[in-house]
């Protein structure tokens, strides 16, 4: 959510209005302006749309239009599928950083809430980078109220050395690390138990709100996005059962760069090097193929994965505080 607006009214001269198809181009400019740390395409915003699963979820966009009938601004909310609940939305206002401090955040964000009051929403959510001060204070000032914080860490992998991390790059016996890649051409429907192993490891990953699996459509058409890099997603296996994962996804606005998508083990596997040999082996991989560096998230509570990572020389970046607003006591 980037809020670094001070009122609540826009200017008259700026409308509010529904997303249409033909906005994508320049709200991923806005985006990428507000955010050049992490630039989006549109290709990649229009898949995301595409197979969001809306019979279950909601996703919305609204528009702020400047008088030349561009797009200066834009607000989003939507459930959340890895952490559902009919009545809690994550909720975002980004304004163009030309147009910031006139009232067009402020605008985008009443609108929001009244449409989720409208669904009967409870709870509204938002991310802030920490080093965002203004647009924290922002949030706080309409009651949002810290509940959680994830590190981002980076890993350059120009100087990243695995030769260093050798005697950890082999599991217990009996465990294989293999790709989505070689697996899939043997048979694609392994894809599924690998989503299965997702949903049995997924209520141990720290989070403020419980796990809920996404549809399995879903999950396979996000898997097989844009970002997606099947050589780079690694998985441990015992015999036929799929026990661990670490995977990496491509960044189309980055070329250079990679983010890691989930690092996770069955909780009876955990404890026997699985962890550290599948993140070594993505990490090997994309060294060898000239990536220049990693990016990941982890929950500040999710201590055995960070310090693995600090092991593995990631260096932390400002951390992402999330943010919830209670919409149960009327207050705007």
């Amino acid at each position: 959510m980037t809020l670094a607006e001070q009122g609540t009214r826009a200017p008259a001269r700026v409308a509010i209005r529904d997303f249409k198809p033909e906005d994508y181009p320049a709200l991923v400019t806005i985006n990428n302006a507000s955010f050049p740390d992490y630039p989006d395409r549109e290709e990649e915003w229009r898949y995301e749309d595409e197979h969001f699963d809306r019979t279950k979820y909601v996703r919305a966009r609204l528009v702020a239009v400047g008088p030349s009938g561009r797009p200066v601004g834009f607000a989003e909310y939507a459930h959340l599928p890895w952490a559902f609940h009919p009545r809690k939305f994550n909720a975002w206002v980004n304004v163009d950083p030309k147009w910031e401090r006139r009232g067009i955040g402020g605008a985008l964000y009443d609108r929001v809430l009244d449409e989720l009051r409208a669904r009967d929403a409870i709870t509204a959510k938002t991310s802030v980078r920490e080093s965002m001060t203004k647009c924290v204070a922002w949030a706080q000032r309409r009651g949002f109220r810290e509940v959680s914080r994830h590190w981002e860490s980076r890993l350059d992998l120009r100087t990243f050395d695995p030769a260093r991390f050798a005697k950890y790059a082999t599991p217990a016996k009996g465990i294989r690390i293999v790709t989505l890649k070689d697996e899939l051409v043997q048979d694609p429907d392994r894809l599924r138990g690998v989503f299965e192993m997702g949903n049995a490891i997924g209520p141990d990953v720290p989070r403020t709100d419980p796990f809920t699996p996404p549809t399995f459509e879903m999950w396979r058409d996000m898997v097989q996005g844009p970002w997606s890099f099947p050589e780079a997603f690694f998985l441990a296996k015992d015999g036929d059962l799929y026990v661990g994962q670490s995977d990496l996804g491509r960044s189309e606005g980055q070329p250079d760069v990679l983010y890691t998508g989930f690092t996770g083990v069955r909780r009876e596997y955990r404890g026997r090097r699985i962890a550290w040999a599948l993140k070594l082996a993505a990490l090997s991989l994309a060294k060898a193929r000239g990536y220049a560096e990693v990016r990941t998230w982890n929950s500040t509570l999710n201590e055995p994965m960070l310090g693995i990572n600090m092991k593995l020389g990631f260096l932390k970046q400002p951390a992402w505080i999330q943010l919830d607003k209670d919409l149960r006591d009327g207050v705007g």
